[in-house]
């Protein structure tokens, strides 16, 4: 769906409203100052507010209202708070059954539409109003202050201190004050339609930030975080609470980062885990919210987007009875999908699997899983050694961090054990230098690694707009596409922007890789501590495709982007 913004130049321009050089001066004048642009068009004086109202009316299909004309229900009024009318210029004006009429200065809100409707439980039937009109509306029918909803929340905790302390992001309430306050209506619908939002908008991380004076929520969805609402201040406090509680953390500590996990019933009976991390900052909490939904998490090894050539590499490594298997990558680049889909590959009855996490991002039945607590000394290495009494033949470390660590995770694959495990490192041949910086000796190294993965997810063209066209030719010989693919037409893909995609041209994502076998050609390299290009340059020799000659496979099958790989990978002869 279009913005108000890109539907209103559309409906300016095609009307011959004004001309495209005003709505020029208009556009430059709002990316200078900011501000909504109806209103800088209002003021520059190229066409007045009632003329505005009615030619979005007339360009929207949707019938306009003079609120000024218009005797309101306070009754109607009530059913939504004050705040919310504030924040998104709206104001109900009838409620017929379960049909709420709502004047909106901006019709095509869909997260404002969206929260009503799940803060009221009500069908939303939107209609065009003059945004003056509407905030003085609001003025005369909201005869309380925009606070009143939220002290009468609070109301029965009667400390007027606390209630400052907790408007402003404080931290005195008791325990069961703050249990209370999160119980309210409102509060759990708000927290609800933020969850439900992005589990539907396929959201992998929701962010919950406050701002000096609001809230602001974020998703990140096919790997890019978007801005999604902005709710008042006031709801931080008991918002973050009411996390707190589902994620069975201490809801009155406030000054020490906490991390814990929850898990949802959709009404479609669809189960989706929650990893929370709460973070104390200067002006309140941050809330982080990984989305684990395991209906949509793709623990098979073929359809990782691997290429025939690399899952091959990646089952022949799996099935070997002993040696360490890594990936690496940034957060948020799919490693713990693989280690999990390989472990799902292997997984058997006659097969002792163990894995050591922080925290367990999927479960498996039939495998034995240990959640990481340092805090009471259960770090990775404790685990370690007391999984490899219980003669495991699978071992997955969620995370290699220290040497300890590693030492542990290196001596138990030369000890007759296969080991999955990932590393922070941004290439397959940088994690050989990473291990050595770590301090394992080379020989180690070449003994007990049978392969490294390095991966990343790139946005996939969505299939319902995909269009081809011809790469620039500045750009064939400069990406290597001459060189991948010789004699071929430069033709490459991107997406339109249709409903389905919500105008971004993308939908979904798909993997890229890079796998460094430890050839003997490459194990020479590394008993001689060669560096990382040398190495690398060494796999290519022996058969390894690099990420951005694998990104740009994908990009010949019509799978992503050029700007997509331009954006995630690095060129090859930048070492």
């Amino acid at each position: 769906m279009f913005s108000l913004k890109e539907r209103l130049k559309e409906i300016l321009i095609r009307d011959n409203i004004i001309k495209q050089e005003d709505l020029d001066r208009a556009l430059e004048e709002q990316k200078l100052r900011g501000g909504e642009l109806s209103k800088i068009l209002v003021k520059m004086g190229l066409i007045n507010e009632e003329e505005l109202t009615l030619l979005l009316s007339q360009g929207l299909g949707m019938p306009p209202i003079d609120i000024s004309r218009f005797k309101i229900d306070p009754e109607v009024v009530k059913i939504i708070p004050s705040e919310i009318a504030v924040h998104y210029q709206i104001i109900p004006i009838s409620k017929i059954g379960d049909s709420l009429t709502l004047a909106m200065a901006d019709p095509l809100n869909i997260f404002a539409i969206d929260n009503v409707k799940a803060l009221t439980g009500l069908e939303i039937n939107p209609i065009i109003g003059n945004s003056q009109d509407i905030l003085q509306a609001i003025d005369t029918y909201y005869t309380v202050d925009a606070h009143a909803k939220f002290e009468e929340i609070i109301k029965d905790i009667g400390d007027t201190e606390d209630l400052e302390l907790i408007k402003d992001g404080g931290t005195d309430l008791g325990r069961e004050d703050l249990e209370n306050l999160t119980q309210e209506a409102p509060v759990i619908k708000l927290t609800d339609a933020v969850i439900k939002q992005a589990i539907a908008a396929k959201a992998s991380d929701i962010f919950i930030e406050p701002l000096e004076k609001s809230v602001r929520i974020r998703y990140r969805v096919d790997g890019i975080i978007q801005e999604v609402d902005r709710v008042s201040k006031f709801f931080h406090s008991p918002v973050i609470s009411r996390i707190k509680i589902m994620s069975n953390l201490d809801i009155s500590e406030h000054r020490l980062p906490q991390d814990g996990r929850f898990k949802i019933r959709l009404e479609n009976g669809q189960e989706v885990d929650f990893r929370v991390n709460v973070l104390p900052s200067i002006i309140g909490e941050k809330a982080v919210l990984r989305v684990l939904d395991k209906t949509s998490a793709m623990l098979d090894i073929a359809k990782l987007g691997f290429s025939e050539n690399y899952l091959n590499i990646l089952k022949q490594c799996s099935t070997k009875p002993h040696g360490m298997i890594l990936t690496c990558g940034p957060t948020g680049s799919g490693k713990t999908t693989t280690l999990y889909s390989i472990l799902k590959f292997i997984d058997s009855p006659e097969k002792n699997i163990v894995t050591v996490e922080d925290p367990v991002e999927y479960e498996m039945k039939g495998i034995s899983q240990v959640n990481v607590r340092p805090e009471v000394g259960l770090t990775f290495s404790a685990s370690l050694r007391s999984i490899l009494r219980q003669d495991p033949d699978v071992i997955l470390i969620g995370e290699i961090r220290d040497f300890e660590t590693l030492d542990i995770a290196v001596k138990s694959a030369l000890t007759g054990h296969l080991v999955l495990s990932s590393l922070h490192t941004t290439t397959s041949a940088g994690s050989v230098i990473r291990m050595m910086n770590m301090g394992v000796e080379p020989f180690l190294i070449c003994s007990s690694v049978l392969a490294i993965v390095a991966q990343r997810l790139l946005r996939k063209i969505c299939s319902n707009c995909i269009e081809a066209y011809p790469m620039p030719e500045v750009l064939v010989k400069k990406v290597g596409f001459d060189r991948l693919f010789p004699g071929k037409e430069p033709k490459i893909f991107r997406g339109r922007g249709c409903k389905i995609c919500s105008n971004k041209g993308y939908s979904g994502r798909v993997s890229i890789a890079e796998i460094l076998v430890l050839a003997n050609s490459v194990k020479d390299l590394v008993m001689s501590r060669a560096g990382e290009y040398r190495i690398k340059e060494a796999g290519r020799k022996e058969g390894m495709i690099t990420m951005r000659e694998d990104g740009l496979m994908k990009v010949k099958e019509g799978l992503t982007t050029l700007e997509e790989v331009l954006r995630v990978t690095a060129p090859d002869e930048s070492m």
